[in-house]
């Protein structure tokens, strides 16, 4: 049965590792702004929303014990955190891949039966890398790209170029920017409208300020990405959820029970 009106009943923020960076190093150039470095909290995250029986998640985490790629901690594996909020992910009924990078798909192979979304522009741009032999060195591996490949040879692969509602309540937009085909998701919730940014805006001060991440595809699609998130926040009243800022854990409250230890309430 759908939720109400079409809207999302339930939207979570799954925290599976975390690091603390420093400003100078996450923030493109942020010598020129002429402020004292500092500490963040960077967590990382996947998103489940459910409506009625429907459940779809936005990006799937990765094997942090396996890979080490940049000395994140891991809080608790995707496996194991599906486990603590009973899904079970052969019951996803659809993964939105904000983009390739290792963190956001390192375990969509889990996800057997759900339909991929992702952006027209990464699937092009990371398949014509994987072909020229050219992703040494960087944010995805040739692994990571599999299972994408496997859910397009079964059908269950969605491309978007365009602004497209992919579920009722979900609209998907690619932006750009920190990858090419990255996208955000406008998320309609009983509580009111979210704006689930994942790489696109790292970081609540990317949002205050318009300061771009320093890893990026191209820094002008990166710029106007948050101007579009900015300016889709302003015309729909919707919350935007930074995809890495560990200051999110403090606004919204934590799950009940044992979930509670890896899983915010968003809505």
């Amino acid at each position: 049965m759908a939720s109400d009106s079409g809207k999302i009943s339930s939207l979570l923020s799954v925290r599976y590792g975390e690091r603390v960076v420093h400003k100078s190093d996450v923030f493109y150039d942020y010598g020129a702004y002429g402020l004292p470095d500092g500490d963040l909290h960077m967590d990382y995250n996947f998103w489940v929303m459910k409506s009625g029986d429907k459940v779809i998640l936005m990006d799937t985490g990765y094997d942090i014990a396996a890979r080490d790629w940049l000395g994140e901690l891991s809080v608790m594996p995707t496996p194991e955190a599906l486990k603590v909020i009973e899904l079970d992910p052969l019951d996803v009924d659809m993964v939105i891949t904000s983009h390739f990078h290792y963190d956001h798909i390192g375990y969509l192979s889990l996800f057997e039966n759900a339909q991929v979304v992702s952006g027209q522009a990464e699937y092009d741009y990371w398949f014509g890398k994987r072909d020229a032999n050219a992703l040494e060195g960087e944010f995805t591996t040739e692994e990571n790209l599999v299972p994408v490949e496997k859910a397009q040879r079964e059908g269950r692969l969605r491309l978007i170029s365009e602004p497209t509602e992919v579920f009722p309540g979900i609209t998907v937009y690619q932006v750009g920017g920190h990858c090419p085909g990255e996208v955000v998701a406008l998320v309609q919730t009983t509580s009111g409208p979210f704006i689930m940014a994942s790489d696109a805006a790292h970081f609540y001060e990317q949002l205050e300020n318009e300061w771009p991440f320093f890893a990026f595809t191209n820094l002008d699609e990166m710029r106007s990405a948050l101007k579009f998130i900015l300016k889709l926040a302003k015309e729909t009243g919707a919350t935007i959820i930074p995809g890495h800022d560990g200051r999110t854990r403090q606004k919204f409250p934590a799950a009940s029970g044992a979930a509670g230890a890896i899983a915010t309430v968003l809505a």
